[in-house]
């Protein structure tokens, strides 16, 4: 008998497409804030995230291909927020 501590994620077609949904809303809302160390701490967790979605979907092509997508946008987003930055610190 397994000790659980904390319920197993699922990361599984849907389930894993709204784990990621859910980071991608998080992080759109630290940029939004400019909280950057938030915005440090859910890159770093989407590390975690993103390659237990792809291990869990090794055979669902279009879960990855969806989840993937929808990140690459707030990624986009997160550096084209960056270079607004770094342009408005060098005026």
């Amino acid at each position: 008998m397994a000790l659980h501590l904390v319920a197993t994620q699922d990361y599984s077609g849907t389930a894993g497409v709204l784990q990621v949904r859910n980071l991608q809303y998080e992080l759109g809302m630290a940029l939004a804030n400019e909280d950057w160390t938030r915005v440090r701490r859910l890159d770093q967790t989407c590390l975690v995230i993103i390659d237990k979605v792809i291990a869990a979907n090794k055979g669902d092509g279009n879960a990855l291909v969806l989840v993937l997508s929808e990140l690459k946008d707030v990624y986009a987003g997160l550096i084209l927020q960056c270079h607004h930055e770094v342009a408005a610190m060098s005026r």
